[in-house]
């Protein structure tokens, strides 16, 4: 389940972030020894307002603000719904996934750890699969 990712991860932080690809379909942030890839909407988000999000028209530029900046933590991005991640940033800022596809909409691999794979429709065979 994603509470033992998210126990897995955090052992691991921070996670810098050296790049980003968003081109519209999928949205990708990289570091040296991780990565996170998403075909679902999600957000960047300060305090209590939404700075940009992923429909939005200069989305693909705005994503650049997040390279070079620190996860600093990862938690539930609801706790109504225990499906989807949120990476607080060293710079006050937030992303936050949420999955708009019952399989794989979302992964997330740390290479000290297993390949984590969403299963948002079925939420207790949420399993990380080992290796690469």
């Amino acid at each position: 389940m994603i509470e033992e990712m998210i126990i897995q991860v955090k052992q691991c932080l921070p996670l810098k972030i050296t790049e980003v690809h968003w081109d519209g379909t999928i949205f990708q942030i990289y570091g040296q020894r991780w990565n996170f890839t998403t075909l679902s909407a999600w957000r960047v988000s300060i305090d209590n307002k939404m700075l940009f999000g992923c429909f939005d028209k200069d989305s693909v530029q705005l994503t650049s603000c997040l390279n070079n900046v620190e996860i600093l933590d990862i938690a539930f991005q609801s706790d109504l719904l225990k499906i989807d991640p949120v990476f607080v940033l060293s710079n006050g800022q937030k992303i936050e996934i949420f999955s708009t596809d019952t399989y794989e909409p979302w992964t997330f691999q740390v290479n000290e750890l297993a390949v984590f794979t969403a299963t948002p429709g079925e939420p207790s065979v949420f399993n990380p699969r080992l290796g690469r």
